[in-house]
């Protein structure tokens, strides 16, 4: 069988916008970076978009894709129908210059949760066949942390090709891998390309000539234009006919390459390769369309396999199910985090252990607490107060620790269209908080014998504390959402974090000290609830009760000592002002519907974040 799939590009001209100051408030300037680019690739063919940095080589990739930004003009069929975006991310696959991928999870898990994601179905079958073309199942068990970086290049290959797209672009493939490594990869895809009738794109800085077999067709670009689009083999005839013989002994894929690179050494040389280069850009659209239209001289004979066939006709391609993909993602983040090695385990002891280890040290400066007024009712207030900040901290730094590696491979994998914003925060809200509920409830644990807590306490203040853990992790995600540099991001929120505690939490300062617009404000913070519940739990209890004032002098006495004959004068003192209704502002009940009306408010909010656009110069942070 012989697969009559074509990619045609005809006269792409696309450009963009460039920052020159870096930020998003500096003068764009539109640049040109794609002049009147015509290419045509066969089922079956490798084509190889040549040139040095900055010809445009990404750029003809993205445009593709339909990812590039900007202006476009130009038309680009697959199989006769016009290469949308969606039709792209059905029947494509696109490999990035740089990729992340979960380090805890191991290589047949990586395959197996990208077929998935994709909706395909025999998941298991395609893994099998897509380790074996990469030389992979030796390393299948593996994690991703501990492969080498040939072995972390051809993965990368693989969650692409176990799709088995129609059309796969590449964005420098052999980038940092030694010569050995480039020879197996561009064998390996043009493997792929002749066995299943796909079309692979590539681009290649530096082309290597053993690479030459495998590489059917060339495009050479340089400043954006076409110095030479058509079949391999037809090169060196080219270039003869307009009187530009490669040497012998020279590889020809470099020597074209370096023909078509402008000279920077000097003013004379810039010049003059500028001129020769304009030169070569005419004459092939006078000379080269004949070569570019090319048909394949010796048509690849095209096996059929139960995993994909042909790609004639392009079928239903890759259309990820709503459901599916939310329990892939579930799924995959609880292998991740269960994973029993390196990554996997660290990522476990910060979601689970981090919490009742920091409580257990901050237990023991409490532990040994006198039962009198002049220190209980401060060191009481004083162990809730670090409570609400070791919470609120210890949120921040697990989800700065945690989610940044998560984030990158969710907008990598939203480029391709698998899933949204909603999805993402869903399954990872979906994993995070039974596994927080589980930290926070163990760790109030270890204070029952330090506070005497009833089981009803204990409930109610690992609700509380649990709720302002997620709020934490929650305002984090969103600051991430701007913010490339986690520890940037982690920063800017303890330290709005703190501010709130000093404002809301009442152990700083009493409500009744704070200027009216202070007070207002701090109604609008959850930690002014969260400190208001956690007190009243704590202190207003029957061990409170006509406690001396120290060893010496005993209660009911002098007032001027005896200041609290039970813990509820304590907290109508610091937590209430003038004219307020006790029963409204001292209700443990509302207090925590309030905090975890915050927390999941804030879940919900973030759902709706993850969907907005962002601009451009935001999205330039995270894009590889």
């Amino acid at each position: 069988m012989m697969s009559d799939c074509v990619l045609e590009i005809a006269n792409i001209f696309h450009s963009t916008t460039v920052d020159h100051d870096g930020n998003c408030f500096a003068r764009a300037d539109p640049t040109t970076v794609l002049r009147d680019v015509s290419a045509r690739v066969h089922g079956g063919e490798v084509l190889a978009v040549l040139g040095s940095k900055g010809s445009g080589k990404r750029a003809l990739l993205d445009v593709i894709a339909g990812r590039a930004g900007g202006e476009t003009r130009g038309r680009i069929t697959l199989n006769g129908s016009s290469l949308t975006p969606e039709l792209f991310r059905r029947h494509g696959g696109y490999v990035a210059h740089r990729c992340h991928l979960l380090p805890g999870l191991t290589v047949r898990q990586s395959l197996l949760y990208a077929t998935w994601l994709a909706g395909l179905s025999n998941r298991d079958a395609r893994v099998r066949q897509t380790l074996a073309d990469l030389a992979l199942s030796q390393v299948a068990n593996r994690s991703v942390s501990d492969l080498t970086r040939p072995e972390y290049r051809r993965l990368m290959l693989g969650v692409q090709l176990a799709k088995d797209p129609g059309l796969l672009l590449l964005d420098e493939p052999t980038w940092d891998t030694d010569p050995l490594n480039t020879y197996l990869i561009v064998s390996m895809l043009w493997s792929y390309a002749t066995r299943r009738g796909s079309i692979v794109v590539l681009t290649m800085e530096t082309p290597r000539s053993d690479v030459l077999p495998f590489v059917s067709r060339v495009a050479l670009l340089c400043l954006g234009a076409v110095v030479y689009s058509g079949p391999t083999r037809s090169m060196l005839d080219y270039f003869a006919y307009i009187g530009f013989p490669c040497p012998e002994l020279e590889n020809p894929l470099m020597y074209y390459l370096c023909l078509s690179t402008v000279d920077r050494r000097s003013r004379d040389r810039f010049l003059e390769s500028n001129q020769q280069i304009s030169l070569l850009v005419e004459k092939f659209k006078i000379e080269g369309v004949l070569y570019m239209k090319e048909a394949p001289q010796n048509p690849t004979s095209i096996k059929d396999s139960q995993l994909g066939g042909m790609h004639k006709g392009l079928g239903r391609g890759i259309k990820p199910g709503c459901f599916s993909t939310l329990f892939a993602l579930y799924l995959r983040g609880m292998a991740a985090t269960f994973a029993f090695n390196r990554c996997g385990l660290g990522h476990l002891a910060a979601r689970i252990l981090l919490l009742p280890f920091w409580v257990a040290l901050l237990s023991i400066l409490y532990a040994y607490s006198s039962p009198v007024q002049s220190r209980i009712f401060s060191q009481t207030g004083g162990l809730i107060l670090n409570l609400l900040i070791l919470f609120y901290v210890t949120g921040t730094a697990v989800t700065a620790l945690l989610f940044p590696g998560v984030r990158a491979r969710y907008y990598q994998e939203r480029r391709e269209g698998l899933y949204g914003g909603a999805m993402f925060i869903s399954a990872y809200t979906l994993l995070s908080l039974p596994m927080s509920f589980i930290s926070t409830a163990g760790a109030v644990g270890i204070l029952i014998p330090v506070l005497e807590l009833e089981l009803t306490s204990w409930a109610y203040i690992s609700g509380i504390l649990w709720a302002s853990y997620v709020a934490a992790e929650q305002v984090m995600i969103a600051i991430l959402m701007i913010i490339g540099s986690p520890m940037t991001g982690a920063l800017a929120v303890i330290y709005v974090t703190l501010t709130s505690i000093v404002i809301g939490s009442g152990g700083i300062r009493s409500f009744r000290n704070l200027p009216d617009w202070l007070s207002a404000v701090s109604t609008a913070l959850p930690t002014r609830y969260a400190s208001l519940a956690l007190n009243q739990l704590v202190i207003d209890v029957p061990g409170f009760s006509n406690l001396p004032y120290n060893e010496t002098i005993s209660c009911p006495g002098d007032p001027n000592f005896c200041r609290y004959p039970e813990g509820q004068t304590y907290l109508i003192e610091r937590f209430t002002r003038e004219g307020e209704n006790l029963s409204e502002v001292l209700n443990t009940n509302l207090n925590l519907l309030i905090s975890l009306a915050f927390a999941f408010g804030l879940v919900i909010l973030n759902s709706v974040l993850y969907l907005l656009p962002l601009p451009a110069s935001i999205k330039a942070k995270f894009r590889e």
